[in-house]
């Protein structure tokens, strides 16, 4: 299992500070009987919150948008919302509401299990890690993980993916949500100091992880020292753009996995 960036290692070094772990929120109040809750899709659902019609998303996770997996992780859904029924608790999560006005939450069964941590590993979602919202971000990567190695749900139907750090076969994937993973090849620090991850001899070209500044400080917090990954194999998830060929741009330490220890890459010709 690869080493995870985590955000049990960070709740470990703020508490070490003094400074409080993360706190679940209070639960959303729902009607007494919730068993109207409908899936629209593999993460997102309707449900009645205070007399009103209210449309809610799973916080941390992202099930397949196409292919057979949709409408799998879409029947899984609301099979885990009818068996919840009455016990289902919701808690605010994130910024509350994402850009399209759904609730962000995360969805509780009495027994104290969540329905991210249910889809995850039958491996009908992925973890999607935003950095206002980790408190459960540790053990969703440990259970995908777990899914994806052996082959479950979407990964076995190729419906959810890990994607090589190829700038060709990136490329169909521009502009969405996507996992890659590849050795750094070199490290380099801009004037402006932002720090860049080179998975290839050609900046101009290659696929490229960047972390700005202002969120270098997260990763400095959680032990990893962006500057002195050449060489190691990782594994990364955000949304890919292009910009000098494919990148992603991280804000926090559990968007970046570790998969092997550092080894020399050597270039052509050196």
């Amino acid at each position: 299992m690869g080493r995870i960036i985590t955000a049990a290692f960070t709740a470990f070094y703020l508490a070490a500070c003094g400074a409080p772990p993360e706190a679940e929120p209070d639960a959303l109040p729902l009607a007494e009987d919730s068993s109207g809750a409908r899936a629209v899709s593999g993460d997102r659902f309707t449900l009645e919150i205070e007399g009103e019609a209210a449309d809610v998303r799973l916080a941390g996770i992202r099930a397949p948008r196409a292919g057979p997996s949709a409408e799998l992780a879409l029947a899984r859904l609301q099979a885990l919302l009818d068996e919840a029924g009455g016990d289902l608790a919701l808690a605010p999560a994130g910024p509350g509401r994402n850009r399209y006005g759904a609730l962000l939450v995360t969805a509780t069964r009495g027994d104290g299990s969540t329905l991210q941590a249910a889809l995850v590993a039958e491996g009908l979602a992925a973890v999607d890690s935003h950095a206002d919202n980790t408190a459960h971000t540790s053990r969703l990567l440990e259970l995908e993980e777990v899914a994806r190695n052996a082959g479950l749900g979407a990964w076995g139907l190729r419906d959810l993916l890990v994607h090589t750090t190829d700038p060709n076969a990136l490329a169909p994937w521009l502009d969405s949500v996507a996992i890659v993973q590849g050795r750094v090849i070199s490290t380099g620090q801009a004037r402006d100091g932002r720090i860049y991850l080179n998975f290839g001899t050609d900046w101009r070209t290659d696929f490229t992880v960047q972390v700005m500044r202002r969120h270098q400080r997260r990763f400095e917090a959680a032990g990893v020292d962006l500057r002195e990954l050449a060489g190691t194999i990782v594994r990364v998830r955000g949304w890919m753009y292009e910009e000098n060929g494919p990148m992603i741009t991280l804000d926090h330490p559990e968007a970046l996995e570790l998969v092997d220890a550092p080894e020399p890459a050597r270039l052509p010709g050196r």
